[in-house]
């Protein structure tokens, strides 16, 4: 196993956001029922706006990690066998150190 120290930074973005809860009607005295049809008054399709504020504090969970990738491998066969050899460690030869790399 081997493990790696390293400083991480990332940038990260808060875009704000407002979704809408549901809404709450309040029927202020009773409708009024005119027979046929009327003109109404008014904006056709049209909406009524306010504009509320809020702070807020935004808490950003972000998990910081690493991958690791490996070079290539390499294989030294030291024989096969029917027989459960990795029982018997001691009789495979020793783990050589990596040899020098020439660049």
């Amino acid at each position: 196993m081997g493990y790696q120290a390293a400083s991480v930074c990332v940038p990260v973005t808060v875009t704000p956001f407002a979704n809408a809860g549901a809404t709450v009607t309040k029927c202020c005295g009773a409708a009024t029922v005119v027979p046929g049809r009327q003109i109404c008054s008014g904006v056709k399709n049209g909406v009524c706006s306010f504009t509320l504020s809020q702070n807020v504090c935004v808490a950003v969970p972000v998990d910081f990690g690493a991958t690791a990738t490996v070079g290539e491998a390499y294989v030294e066969c030291l024989g096969a066998s029917a027989e459960d050899i990795c029982t018997a460690c001691d009789i495979l030869p020793e783990v050589s150190p990596l040899a020098d790399v020439k660049a």
